[in-house]
């Protein structure tokens, strides 16, 4: 098993999900001695712990199955398309804005032949 594999199981494990949400209500509880300098295995640890965590929060509220924490395949791709969703659902409500943007001269299609006339 090599490192990264090894990384993502103790950060998808129940005990580190555990200390991770303690550490970010108790400020007393830390996940590693040095506070500065993250090694980047350090940074990929706490990675992997959001990525988890976010998934375990989507299990609980019954919008994925937790079948998605039985295979690195399905977890990835889960965070994938909800990335996409959301993007597309910002671009969903852009278009929504766009027509409430005043403008200072607006024609339609009725008002050409008027003016027309």
């Amino acid at each position: 098993m090599d490192i990264y594999s090894t990384i993502r199981k103790l950060a998808k494990s129940n005990k580190h999900q555990n200390l991770f949400s303690a550490s970010k209500e108790i400020n007393n509880i830390q996940l590693f001695d040095n506070i500065k300098n993250l090694s980047n295995l350090q940074q990929l640890y706490i990675n992997f712990l959001y990525f988890y965590e976010n998934i375990i929060v989507d299990i609980m509220s019954n919008l994925v199955s937790e079948k998605v924490l039985d295979n690195d395949i399905y977890s990835d791709s889960y965070i994938l398309w909800k990335k996409k969703d959301k993007k597309q659902d910002k671009v969903d409500e852009k278009r929504k804005d766009i027509h409430l943007i005043p403008a200072k001269h607006m024609t339609f299609k009725n008002d050409k032949k008027k003016n027309e006339n």
